[in-house]
């Protein structure tokens, strides 16, 4: 998983459904607070939902905000709110990064007006939106890039699939061929590249005029 760690996913922020999750502790009028800052951040335009599940007991409580703290961080969500008895008499909140487990990622006694708010949310989503699409195109560079080799004939391709790399050729093959490619080598299509060249070579797996150059591999 290009984006993620042991205990999940890690959205970057520009492609996460959701970029700030409001955790409240308690459900008093800190969900009433939950709200209105959930208002403040959406006019700003950040993606961000309230998690206003049902609790009940205090020790069930406790335990159900242990588990939803971990729930998140398997989901990935870039930003959590909590907001707490305490944060409320503060008029505080305290932010948490998911792409830095633990103490260091959290930012105690954030102010909830909103224009410095608004702010520490926004430049903490590129904080972490920067590193996040450093590492992932330092990754394709030095680990994919240099692991697909051009083919421009089916025996070639089919030698790039046994050595495990990803095959880059011509392709024009129907559904039906593409199953038999997959038969006899156990090779997939991937993707139709963004960058295409201008001119097609004969289709790598049935030999005819191909319409587009495509990225095949055999590993799942």
């Amino acid at each position: 998983m290009t984006h993620g760690d042991d205990a999940g996913l890690v959205f970057p922020p520009r492609i996460a459904p959701i970029q700030v999750i409001i955790m409240a502790i308690w459900k008093t009028a800190d969900d009433k607070m939950g709200t209105l800052l959930k208002e403040v951040l959406h006019k700003a335009g950040v993606k961000i939902k309230v998690d206003d599940s049902e609790q009940r007991t205090s020790g069930w409580k406790f335990n159900f905000w242990e588990m939803k703290i971990r729930l998140y961080s398997v989901t990935g969500v870039p930003l959590k709110l909590e907001v707490g008895p305490r944060d409320v008499a503060n008029r505080s909140v305290v932010v948490s990064r998911r792409d830095v487990p633990g103490k260091p990622g959290k930012d105690l006694g954030i102010s909830m007006e909103p224009s410095v708010l608004v702010s520490h949310v926004k430049s903490s989503l590129e904080d972490i939106q920067a590193p996040l699409l450093q590492r992932a195109t330092s990754f394709r560079d030095r680990c994919l890039y240099s692991n697909i080799a051009d083919v421009n004939s089916y025996e070639e391709l089919k030698e790039v699939i046994t050595e495990g790399k990803w095959a880059r050729g011509p392709w024009s093959a129907s559904d039906a061929e593409e199953l038999k490619v997959n038969e006899e080598t156990g090779a997939t299509l991937r993707c139709y590249p963004f960058e295409q060249p201008q001119g097609f070579h004969d289709c790598a797996a049935k030999g005819m005029t191909a319409h587009a150059a495509v990225h095949v591999n055999g590993r799942l």
